[in-house]
């Protein structure tokens, strides 16, 4: 019976037909996330290149004046990007991976990245997240609308019922059949994405099998579960369909909508306002407050005074840039937990919705998703702390160029260190796996009576 089910699977043209367009499908998101490693790859390396360059340029020209070379001079810090990126992109293709910063404020450098087209940017990329959360479902779902109804609507659910003396078996190997060759589709591109685009081996790389292998598994339960109640193949299909869309669409939009009118961000804006208030309005203020608030930070540059007659002092002026960004702390403080607010929404969403929560769980793995760019962020203003106090005596004291060992500034680089953890993983899963089976099992009496009886 189960050789039968194979070779009538295998004879159905359409099936065939959706499994190789699903490898297409795979096959393109697989090389859209090579190209996106490609990119960041030639953008971090040439940034090196331009680093060096760009010292050497403003070193030659200010060999005598430190304060207006860190003027120019800009700094970079590379989010790192894993290589399983390219199966999630994630945040990435809008968020930077890598920030060139100078010493001055950072609050307005923050934002500066590269332009994007806006119509790509709100289609989002085509990568293989996009075709196992969206189009495997449909292809699952047009191998199983009508296992059950199609024999019962061609008048030979009778005679199988009688032939096979178990119908639950058949339908059982039914769908295996068709569960087989979706994960057969889905491995498959797995392997050559590790091939091509030279994944390693890893807990990530596992995790992000899993993640994916069960969704296709929520999938299937799911479709067993609409098909047990022997309704009509349109019915199975418009509601397996409507599912699809309010799970894709409705729901996730609806509730973004919520989380925006509930956690609303304009203190983003308002960090910039503010920072650039309070570094501008300082020219026009006595230089002794500025000092007394930059002492107060960083006391040990107090030995670094200022006169109020002085008319142009490197000191007081890196004091007012810093105090923009003192001004502007609270407000971006503010920006950053909002924001984690509203992706602690997401994750609670997640726990009632499969595609949510695997785009959240391989956007965790990928370090493409909202944790990863807070978490570079606050990296980012350590890193940009870090190489003010470290110029800082070098252009209050009126040293030269030459006493700063420039071959030791290259790039520096964050990575992340937040993990998937396997509870996180598997427990939305498993929950609402379960919960199918036991409903289905509670239409398997019915279910099988009516196939021996009809």
């Amino acid at each position: 019976m189960k050789a039968y089910i194979f070779k009538q699977f295998l004879r159905n043209k359409g099936y065939l037909i959706a499994l190789f367009t699903l490898l297409v499908a795979g096959l393109c998101a697989i090389y859209t996330g090579k190209k996106f490693l490609d990119r960041n790859e030639s953008v971090i390396t040439a940034s090196a290149d331009y680093q060096q360059q760009s010292i050497k340029k403003n070193v030659a020209l200010h060999p005598d004046n430190m304060g207006l070379l860190l003027y120019y001079l800009k700094f970079n810090f590379v989010d790192a990007t894993p290589r399983i990126a390219a199966l999630n992109i994630g945040m990435r293709d809008l968020n930077p991976s890598i920030q060139s910063v100078t010493i001055r404020n950072l609050e307005e450098q923050k934002h500066n990245s590269d332009f994007y087209n806006p119509a790509n940017a709100a289609v989002g990329n085509f990568d293989f997240s996009f075709v196992l959360i969206f189009l495997f479902p449909l292809v699952i779902i047009t191998f199983c609308y009508n296992i059950i109804s199609e024999d019962q609507e061609r008048g030979i659910w009778k005679l199988l019922s009688i032939q096979s003396g178990n119908v639950e078996k058949v339908v059982n190997a039914r769908l295996l059949v068709r569960y087989l060759a979706i994960n057969i589709v889905y491995v498959a591109l797995l392997f050559i994405a590790v091939l091509w685009i030279h994944l390693p081996l890893d807990f990530n790389l596992g995790a992000f099998f899993l993640a994916g292998w069960l969704y296709i598994s929520f999938w299937f339960m799911l479709c067993r579960w609409i098909i047990s109640y022997q309704r009509s193949s349109a019915q199975n299909a418009l509601t397996l369909v409507v599912i699809w869309v309010c799970m894709n669409f409705i729901v996730p939009m609806t509730f973004n909508i919520i989380i925006q009118k509930i956690y609303p961000v304009k203190e983003s804006l308002q960090a910039q306002i503010k920072q650039r208030e309070g570094y501008h309005n300082k020219w026009d203020e006595a230089k002794a407050p500025t000092m007394a608030q930059f002492y107060k930070a960083y006391p040990q540059f107090q030995k670094y005074t200022v006169a109020e007659s002085e008319t142009s002092s490197y000191i007081w002026y890196y004091a007012m840039q810093h105090a923009g960004d003192m001004e502007s702390a609270e407000a971006a403080d503010r920006y950053d937990q909002k924001m984690r607010q509203r992706n602690n929404a997401a994750v609670f969403l997640s726990y009632f919705l499969p595609n949510v929560h695997t785009q959240l769980v391989s956007s965790e793995i990928a370090g493409t998703g909202m944790d990863n760019h807070l978490n570079y962020a606050q990296a980012l203003k350590r890193f940009h702390e870090m190489k003010r106090l470290f110029f800082y005596p070098y252009i209050f004291s009126k040293k030269n160029a030459d006493a700063v060992d420039w071959s030791k500034q290259t790039v520096e680089e964050f990575r992340d260190t937040d993990k998937v953890t396997l509870a996180q993983l598997f427990l939305p899963y498993l929950l609402f796996i379960v919960l199918l089976f036991l409903l289905t099992r509670k239409n398997t009496k019915p279910y099988v009576k009516n196939g021996q009886s009809s």
